[in-house]
């Protein structure tokens, strides 16, 4: 079986989650799904470099301000290239030892740097703050 990712969001907790989603990756392959994110909190638990975690919490688990909605899923070459960056996004990942609520960096500027070094089109909505936080090389 090849592996499927799967983009998932979830609103904050009030009042935040009036304006605010944290999105994040799982990807599923085989009888393994892992949860991949930046968490405000360095090493709060699952596999953790800094801020950038890896099933810290449950697969669709939200984050205090409702439940988890799925946003997207790609399977394929799409899936596998979003896969590799997550693997190495420990050693690439120019923020794992900072966060910053806003303007960023934050869990959707992982998301949107994932998805920028995967050569994925996919625009996160204006809920998503942080999408736009610019990192060196941009």
């Amino acid at each position: 079986m090849s592996a499927v990712v799967r983009l998932y969001y979830a609103t904050l907790p009030r009042p935040l989650g009036l304006v605010a989603a944290h999105y994040w990756f799982t990807v599923l392959e085989e009888a393994r799904c892992d949860r991949w994110e930046i968490w405000q909190s360095a090493h709060a638990g699952g596999v953790s470099v800094g801020h950038l975690h890896c099933n810290l919490k449950a697969p669709e688990s939200g984050v205090g301000g409702g439940p988890a909605r799925l946003a997207c899923e790609w399977r394929g070459d799409q899936a596998a290239r979003i896969r590799t960056i997550l693997g190495k996004a420990e050693g690439n990942y120019p923020f794992c030892h900072r966060y910053l609520a806003f303007p960023g960096p934050n869990s959707n500027t992982f998301v949107a740097w994932v998805l920028r070094e995967a050569g994925i089109e996919y625009r996160l909505p204006w809920n998503a703050i942080g999408r736009n936080y610019k990192w060196q090389g941009s």
